[in-house]
């Protein structure tokens, strides 16, 4: 059974507390839409419901998102594929579900 996580986030702490779903590797366009939020790192907090990677070109700069304080990710599917791909050694259905 899969362990689960969770993470008490105090609303206090941030500006702005921002959602985001299916970046799937398309990092400039994460930032680009950012900016146009007004997006400060220093005083708000973004969350990725998942789906980081995959399909567009950058998922590896999405993915060292990750080490910034200002965001938070759950594991979507996609993560989950790439990561079971790497266990197993089959990435077959990574692979048919957009993997790279």
């Amino acid at each position: 059974m899969p362990s689960t996580r969770y993470q008490k986030i105090n609303a206090h702490h941030y500006r702005h507390i921002w959602v985001v779903g299916d970046i799937h590797g398309e990092y400039q366009l994460l930032q680009s839409r950012l900016h146009q939020l007004s997006f400060f790192p220093e005083t708000d907090l973004l969350i990725s419901v998942g789906d980081n990677i995959d399909r567009g070109p950058e998922s590896l700069d999405v993915l060292r998102l990750l080490n910034q304080p200002w965001f938070i990710s759950v594991k979507g599917n996609h993560e989950a594929m790439a990561l079971d791909a790497f266990a197993t050694g089959d990435g077959n259905m990574w692979l048919a579900s957009g993997g790279d």
